[in-house]
């Protein structure tokens, strides 16, 4: 007799193969939402960052960086 899967398992082994499926798609958005950034920054980044390669993190500091005196004119940024 063969063995059986109980619906726990099936639902274990399903979530086990979406699980890495789900985080790739949320990374690829990630990735394809700074690289807009980083095209919208673009003539800003040339200026700073010439022959750089730039990090997420930085695209994402320049972002803030840019976007905070037009949306707080008033807020003093170091």
């Amino acid at each position: 007799m063969a063995p059986t899967i109980t619906a726990q398992e099936h639902l274990t082994l399903s979530h086990k193969v979406r699980k890495p499926l789900v985080e790739k798609l949320r990374r690829e958005r990630i990735n394809s939402s700074i690289e807009q950034l980083k095209c919208l920054l673009a003539p800003e980044l040339v200026q700073q960052q010439p022959d750089s390669k730039l990090e997420k993190a930085d695209v994402l500091e320049m972002t803030v960086f840019s976007l905070l005196p037009t949306l707080h004119p008033n807020l003093i940024t170091e």
